[in-house]
């Protein structure tokens, strides 16, 4: 595996790209990287939410370990990578989109081959990537492959690599297509994430023929709202052009979506709402 992954890397990736950019790859990307000093904060920043995002997945291990090998991380535990993407995403949506877009990318494909890995069982890591992720198993993972973390990166990054004028000079956007960057970051992020830990903490009247409650997507509804509105406040490119009434029906019918689909959220809601927006 180590060494086909080295062959395909320098003898095909890399040529490939060569002769896309005219140059050498490697070099290209460590210049785009440390073009700024604005990139190299928010590299350090990214590479701050990625240590932490481990340290949550070592400490509940060590949990399972001290208290029950029968131990699952809880509904709000796995909320936790949410409120970390939310972290990642919205600062590269604000400051630099050209360099969320690559990382975005990159880190995709790190998930792609991490997630070969564990599953093939390949040394030195595979066994143990085996055991320290089981503990983040739901029902939408009951296969033999772990895709939640991918789904997430996923629908976080779509609209942006979608809709690629969102990393041209801001500006360029207006009205509630301005917010086509962010439909990933509100409608899973913030709106899916509120509705989960809102609903199973506090939810009593659920929606029929559903789990899911009414109290979660209000919740879910308010907080997309707030979250538009420091939007409007940190981001100076957003000009929703008094688009207001249709953002406000947009974030809720994707919540209710949110409440009533079976398929895989976090990919359907950012796609959902980023076609409201661009109605």
């Amino acid at each position: 595996f180590h060494m086909m992954t080295a062959v395909l890397g320098l003898g095909v990736i890399m040529p490939w790209l060569y002769r896309l950019i005219q140059r050498n790859p490697l070099f290209w990307l460590l210049q785009f990287l440390f073009q700024t000093q604005t990139r190299v904060y928010l590299l350090i920043y990214w590479t701050f939410l990625a240590a932490s995002a481990c340290g949550v997945v070592f400490y509940q291990n060590a949990k399972r370990s001290s208290e029950s090998k029968k131990h699952q991380a809880s509904t709000i535990t796995r909320k936790y990578f949410h409120f970390i993407v939310v972290a990642t995403y919205v600062p590269g949506l604000i400051y630099d989109r050209q360099l969320l877009y690559i990382a975005a990318v990159l880190c995709l494909a790190v998930f792609i081959i991490l997630e070969y890995i564990r599953y093939f069982r390949i040394k030195p890591f595979g066994q143990t990537l085996r055991h320290l992720l089981s503990l983040f198993l739901d029902e939408r993972d009951s296969g033999p492959l772990i895709l939640t973390h991918i789904y997430l990166l996923l629908g976080m990054s779509l609209p942006v690599w979608l809709f690629p004028r969102s990393c041209a000079p801001k500006g360029t956007l207006s009205g509630a297509g301005a917010l086509v960057p962010y439909s990933g970051v509100l409608a899973v992020g913030v709106g899916d994430t509120i509705a989960s830990v809102f609903g199973s903490t506090m939810g009593e009247i659920k929606w029929p023929g559903t789990k899911k409650t009414f109290e979660g997507t209000a919740t879910a509804i308010f907080a997309q709202i707030i979250a538009v509105a420091l939007i409007l406040i940190f981001d100076s490119s957003v000009n929703l052009n008094s688009s207001y009434a249709w953002i406000l029906a947009s974030v809720s019918l994707v919540s209710l979506l949110e409440a009533y689909t079976t398929q895989i959220d976090n990919l359907l809601l950012p796609l959902y709402l980023q076609i409201m927006f661009m109605t």
